[in-house]
């Protein structure tokens, strides 16, 4: 089933400059950033290594990929326009790369802040001294959920935040005012 957000303001209680919004044809979700930023790495890893890593639209997406992995306040917009091959190559990579952090439990800040995603950017672990990767895989399912067209709904009053310390959390939200028209990009609006 597809189904996609509600746009909606925060109440003041949620905590907004730490995440990031994920949007694929026109749905999405909100994750925190460093859980991203640790996904999207091991997403990279798995295109490089794949048969289709010089194809003009793995390489495009991963450029896009490394700049919401490091740069902050700036969400990730997947291309809407892939073909049903090319989003099954996505899938799989997704796949390999939620494996790929299965196989550990955690990973050390230091070892975040040393790879190499963007010229001299690098992710940014918040101070945490090592990031679980159950939440970041859960996160990289929610890409799968969301690119096949089977993210699940969020409570009502509610939207879903992916990749944070504690896994899948839910934050309020109100729905945005009847005479709002002009709606903007939700990858930089909070």
């Amino acid at each position: 089933m597809t189904v996609c957000p509600t746009f909606c303001e925060l109440t003041e209680d949620a905590v907004v400059s730490k995440t990031k919004y994920v949007e694929y044809a026109g749905c999405g979700f909100w994750t925190y950033d460093v859980g991203l930023g640790v996904f999207l790495k091991h997403l990279i890893d798995a295109a490089e290594a794949s048969d289709e890593a010089g194809t003009a639209w793995l390489s495009t997406a991963m450029s896009s990929w490394r700049e919401a992995a490091c740069i902050p306040d700036i969400g990730l917009t997947l291309d809407a326009g892939l073909s049903a091959e090319q989003r099954q190559t996505f899938v799989a990579l997704a796949e390999d790369a939620c494996a790929r952090l299965a196989n550990r439990a955690s990973i050390l800040a230091e070892e975040i802040v040393a790879w190499p995603m963007l010229d001299d950017l690098r992710i940014f672990p918040r101070g945490a001294p090592e990031v679980d990767t159950a939440p970041v895989v859960e996160l990289g399912r929610a890409f799968i959920a969301l690119v096949s067209g089977e993210l699940p709904e969020a409570p009502d009053g509610k939207i879903w935040i992916y990749g944070t310390e504690t896994g899948r959390q839910t934050y309020p939200c109100a729905p945005l005012d009847e005479e709002f028209e002009d709606v903007p990009d939700q990858g930089s609006r909070f």
